[in-house]
């Protein structure tokens, strides 16, 4: 008798299994969910570290430069062949002033970029915008020499055209980021042209072809290494 119970008990449960609504896995679920916390957090202790690099070496010759030593790294256009002065001029500055705007330009343009799109392709936008300033100086201003980050900066700044077209629907908070590089752009080339009409270019002497070198080289090359999200 007890067998017999235990085979009707077990076709009554087969029967009322047939019944119920089928199961859905909630894991796939939690996993999706684990996964997107996961990258946040990663973004969110992601390191620019290519940016602090640049920022740590320039104040570091900033601060132990000598005359000697910008002799032989700043970027002079009878010195062409001396190939290392297209990068290098780049971690030379003029002053206190000339070094900390650079920083603070370069860190509040790039440090997000970077944080997304990662550090060797900012490290290559930001390598070939330097380089590119310095050749289109050579080629408009032949007798001007150089130094300072400004190519490299203006690069970076540019460079966010193709990061936008290629990401703008994944990004966060992208109106607020194209108004405040608006703003930085507009104000930048206000206080040029100020500067060009009222101080006629002196004291400091900007190099306007370096800067549109730099962020032609932005726009270009930004198209070419940037990835989407």
């Amino acid at each position: 008798m007890s067998v017999h119970h235990c085979i009707d008990d077990k076709q009554d449960t087969k029967e009322a299994r047939l019944l119920l609504p089928p199961f859905v896995p909630r894991a796939p679920v939690q996993k999706i969910f684990i996964d997107d916390l996961t990258m946040e957090r990663r973004r969110q202790w992601r390191v620019p570290w290519f940016l602090l690099l640049m920022c740590f070496v320039q104040i570091s010759l900033h601060l132990i430069v000598n005359d000697c030593m910008q002799r032989r790294l700043i970027y002079k256009p009878e010195l062409w062949h001396e190939y290392w002065r297209f990068f290098t001029y780049m971690l030379l500055h003029a002053d206190h002033w000339h070094l900390w705007i650079n920083i603070c330009l370069q860190c509040f343009i790039g440090v997000w970029l970077e944080l997304e799109q990662g550090h060797w392709r900012v490290g290559v936008v930001y390598v070939a915008g330097g380089i590119c300033g310095a050749l289109a100086n050579a080629w408009l201003q032949p007798k001007l020499s150089l130094l300072g980050a400004s190519a490299g900066v203006y690069a970076l700044l540019c460079s966010h055209v193709p990061h936008l077209v290629l990401n703008f629907s994944q990004l966060s908070h992208r109106f607020i980021r194209i108004a405040a590089l608006l703003i930085l752009l507009v104000s930048n080339v206000a206080y040029t042209a100020f500067h060009f009409c009222i101080n006629h270019n002196r004291d400091p002497r900007i190099s306007l072809e370096a800067h549109l070198g730099g962020g032609a080289a932005g726009v270009l090359i930004g198209f070419l290494v940037y990835r989407r999200l």
